[in-house]
């Protein structure tokens, strides 16, 4: 081994381990979800009239959540959708509203800030995903977004 070449080889691997520390610590930030959107009757009256499915996928890096989903079926156009926060099979309060598509089926979409309170309510299953309808203002679509795998 020559002298001269050393510390350029020591710099070059410096260099690369470093970089490969920093793209491994970027992709550990970022958290992957899922929310599985199915009818959800809000009332006793609107059990029948319900209709559609869905997905959204969601990741978050810090707090910053990307949202893009589709949906299709529902038994009228969509007019608003938003995230609530409420754990698994109990309704809650809006906390962020969403961009949708206003037909019966479409995209549902945002990038929003979450508090550190949203953050811990998103990693412990606390956070749903809601796509109101026409037929249904109440509320049509419904998915729980948990971590994926």
């Amino acid at each position: 081994m020559k002298l001269g070449h050393t510390p350029l080889s020591f710099f070059t691997a410096t260099i690369l381990a470093t970089f490969l520390l920093i793209s491994a610590t970027a992709q550990a930030q970022t958290e992957s979800y899922r929310a599985r959107l199915s009818p959800m009757p809000t009332t006793p009256q609107t059990v029948s009239t319900i209709t559609g499915a869905g997905e959204v996928l969601l990741s978050l890096n810090g707090n910053t959540l990307s949202i893009g989903g589709n949906f299709e079926g529902m038994s009228s156009a969509a007019t608003m959708a938003h995230v609530h926060n409420g754990p698994p099979a109990q309704p809650g309060p809006v906390v962020h509203q969403l961009e949708v598509s206003e037909a019966t089926a479409g995209v549902v979409s945002a990038e929003l800030e979450l508090t550190d309170e949203q953050v811990t309510a998103l990693r412990n299953n606390s956070l749903y995903i809601q796509i109101h309808s026409n037929d249904n203002p109440a509320g049509e679509l419904r998915g729980w977004i948990f971590a994926r795998n």
